[in-house]
């Protein structure tokens, strides 16, 4: 390998990983450093702190497909620099075929994962934005002599999305915010409860309904442990910005 590959090799390869090792680097070393927070109570967690934290690691994730979508032309060009005795060398218009064709491959693959990444951010992004209205509706609650709880952990289940304790009794929230979209002859921001089924502009969802009556189980099973006594918890389903049946009662 002449010194002219070495240089080529290393003009085209060595900022990657240059840059990839001092990120790396950086996230171990802030990963190992023994810090203790100066706050050392347990603080009562902001709404939609779960999902914040998904969006932190999306983040990440999409900072990385992002820096090896723009720097994996330049790895393949790098390894074709690279001579090997005991492979033929192609000839130049073969070796452009073969480039653009592992490249291509790469980047497919690359922007597909790029892509899902920013869907699911997106998603996230608005189930926290969801979160954070009902929220601010919540807390009036507190007004009226009630305690409201968001984003209260139940491991190993997930997270309860808001739990109010009213003189009337417990309730666990569950938010829901989907997007408006429109459909012929329903307006985009309906939905209809048919006692089982919701059934927005654009689809049905059966879920939904299961998962706020599941989250008040898990709450009541919590609770009642802690209490040494049974106690009775409801489930209240709350869709952000819809009318007609904006929740659901058990």
């Amino acid at each position: 390998m002449t010194p002219l590959h070495w240089i080529l090799v290393g003009a085209v390869v060595a900022p990657m990983f240059v840059l990839t090792g001092i990120l790396s680097a950086w996230r171990w070393v802030r990963s190992r450093r023994k810090e203790r927070d100066p706050v050392s109570d347990k603080l009562l967690r902001p709404p939609g702190e779960s999902v914040r934290r998904h969006l932190e690691k999306l983040d990440e994730q999409i900072n990385d497909a992002l820096l090896w979508f723009f720097f994996t032309p330049q790895m393949f060009a790098a390894f074709l620099l690279i001579p090997n005795p005991a492979i033929t060398a192609p000839s130049p218009a073969s070796a452009a075929v073969i480039l653009s064709i592992a490249i291509a491959i790469a980047l497919a693959i690359l922007m597909w994962r790029l892509i899902w990444l920013i869907d699911r951010r997106r998603n996230y992004r608005l189930g926290f934005s969801g979160e954070r209205a009902v929220a601010e509706e919540l807390n009036q609650l507190m007004l009226d002599g009630c305690r409201v709880y968001h984003d209260v952990p139940m491991e190993p289940y997930g997270n309860i999305d808001h739990v109010i304790v009213s003189p009337t009794g417990v309730y666990a929230v569950e938010t829901k915010a989907r997007r408006k979209r429109k459909a012929p002859g329903k307006r985009d921001y309906e939905v209809v409860f048919d006692g089982k089924t919701l059934i927005f502009p654009d689809g049905a969802d059966t879920r939904a309904i299961e998962q706020a009556k599941r989250q008040a189980d898990q709450l009541r099973t919590f609770l009642s442990k802690a209490l040494g006594e049974p106690l009775k918890v409801g489930s209240i389903l709350n869709l952000s910005g819809l009318d007609g049946c904006q929740s659901s009662q058990s």
